[in-house]
């Protein structure tokens, strides 16, 4: 069985403003239904949740969902299980969010390039610095990668272990740079690909850099590392 779908969201407070209208929202949402982020099926958080990544006020999620539910974007479901879904979506139904969406998709190829470029030399700076005891929190990282069931658990884990690389490079600026990346990248609903093949391609991945990185191969372990997040990431993008 696959891993399940499921809507993830970082702080989107620096995009949408207290100000956002309903109509805001709902154009957010949209682009990433049009973007692929939001597959059929995919669960959105709960308004609760929503509007507190959004910081904006529930009434505002709630008339969003609504536009968006009369629309036949989105359904909702009642009892245990329920919550709000993304329905089937024609492709030609999202044609006037397309310049949107061109605009969408050049920001954030730019950015994942910025990313894998910036991971490449996080992972060789680890494994030229690391400290003896962060191999042995880089393997369970990564194991905890490969125990993930959801997709929403495996993208948490893979966070927290490059998270986990770049505190191995022991220069906090690094740090600060690959989260703000992230940020940028997040600031909305997380738009990685995701397949039990990319799954698979990703456990390979880490296992691969972590080994890198313990055997102080630095080059290695960079361009591993850039490999990684190119072909897990960028793919269509």
């Amino acid at each position: 069985m696959g891993l399940q779908a499921d809507a993830s969201f970082a702080d989107l407070s620096d995009v949408v403003s207290a100000a956002s209208t309903p109509g805001q929202i709902a154009d957010h949402i949209m682009a990433s239904i049009a973007a692929g982020a939001l597959p059929e099926g995919t669960r959105l958080p709960a308004e609760r949740d929503l509007a507190d990544a959004l910081a904006v006020s529930r009434s505002s999620v709630r008339a969003a969902l609504s536009t968006l539910e009369r629309a036949g974007f989105v359904v909702r479901r009642r009892g245990r299980g329920g919550g709000t879904f993304i329905s089937r979506v024609e492709a030609g139904r999202v044609d006037v969010y397309a310049d949107r969406l061109t605009e969408f998709r050049r920001a954030r190829r730019d950015l994942l390039d910025a990313r894998a470029i910036i991971q490449n030399r996080v992972a060789a700076a680890a494994a030229d610095r690391r400290p003896d005891d962060s191999v042995a929190q880089l393997r369970s990282r990564a194991l905890d990668y490969e125990h993930a069931t959801t997709a929403a658990e495996a993208r948490t884990a893979d966070a927290r272990l490059h998270h986990a690389i770049a505190l191995a490079a022991g220069n906090p600026h690094l740090v600060e740079i690959a989260q703000e990346l992230d940020r940028k990248i997040n600031a909305g609903f997380r738009h990685d690909p995701f397949s039990d093949s990319l799954f698979a391609r990703a456990c390979a991945d880490h296992t691969a850099i972590v080994d890198a990185i313990a055997a102080g191969r630095a080059e290695d372990a960079g361009q591993l590392c850039e490999a990684h997040f190119r072909s897990t990431t960028m793919s269509g993008s």
